[in-house]
């Protein structure tokens, strides 16, 4: 049988490094049996572990069972599981209570590192959670930051909108006249649709194919923040949400999300279009 040149173990799961030591290297061990490779890599080792494989190898001078064994260990420290898992639950906070939330978290990581626990039973990797939320808690902060100007410019905009929109039939041909989304009446009955049907003829009319929904959201985002200034109904291109906001024309602020969501609505403007 001919020998695999490398191949890799990913070990991602909590249960995995949830073992003693000694079951750890005894399921490695048997991993390594079952394949033919000449070079191992184990990736995915978590911070706590990484002295133990070291030693585990460097013992049987860089190779178990013939095969010539290496390690790769996590960026954080954690597991695999253990960075998704975080990743997930700072993802679900809410912004206006995500700060706060992070900081419980951490005063109770420091709590954890500051009792005694039996030999064995101590948290494991609270180090490396500790730095992980750390971390997430400066990206919050710097959130906040973002959050706030944002508010700030959408409650100028909401200002701007109630002197301008007072009589409806003042207010909207002057917000269509500032959209420059382009000439003539619209045909939607929607600021961001009418943008988006022009800027589908416009980018697709020289194309010897017509670009996918995705292809055109992607020229779209492209545009709207380079040309911010020029598309005054638009508030935001990409909110903390993946979302446009934008300016309806009563002055209202509408969101709309991205990803699937906008190309279906792209290809709504389509059908519509090809059916006149």
């Amino acid at each position: 049988m001919d020998q695999k040149k490398e191949g890799t173990f990913i070990k991602d799961q909590n249960s995995f490094w949830a073992q003693s030591n000694d079951d750890l290297l005894e399921f490695l061990k048997e991993d390594l049996q079952k394949t033919n490779w000449g070079k191992a890599i184990i990736e995915g080792v978590p911070e706590d572990k990484v002295s133990i494989l070291q030693n585990w190898i460097k013992k049987n001078k860089g190779k178990i069972e013939g095969i010539e064994v290496s390690i790769k260990p996590t960026l954080t420290g954690l597991t695999l599981e253990e960075e998704e898992l975080f990743e997930n639950e700072y993802s679900s906070m809410l912004a206006v209570d995500r700060t706060k939330l992070i900081k419980n978290k951490i005063e109770r990581i420091q709590i954890n590192l500051a009792t005694e626990y039996i030999a064995g039973s101590e948290p494991p990797r609270a180090d490396a959670q500790l730095r992980w939320w750390e971390q997430m808690l400066q990206k919050a902060k710097s959130q906040d930051k973002i959050n706030a100007a944002q508010l700030e410019r959408e409650n100028e905009a909401t200002k701007d909108n109630e002197k301008t929109a007072k009589k409806l039939k003042k207010a909207q041909p002057l917000l269509e006249k500032h959209s420059n989304i382009g000439k003539g009446r619209r045909k939607h009955n929607s600021l961001l649709n009418d943008y988006i049907d022009k800027f589908d003829k416009e980018f697709s009319k020289n194309r010897k194919a017509v670009p996918s929904a995705k292809a055109l959201e992607s020229e779209m985002k492209k545009d709207l923040t380079n040309n911010l200034e020029k598309h005054s109904f638009v508030i935001e291109v990409v909110d903390v949400n993946d979302c446009i906001k934008w300016r309806d024309d009563k002055g209202n602020i509408q969101s709309s999300a991205w990803g699937e969501a906008m190309r279906a609505r792209i290809t709504r403007i389509r059908k519509k279009r090809n059916k006149q």
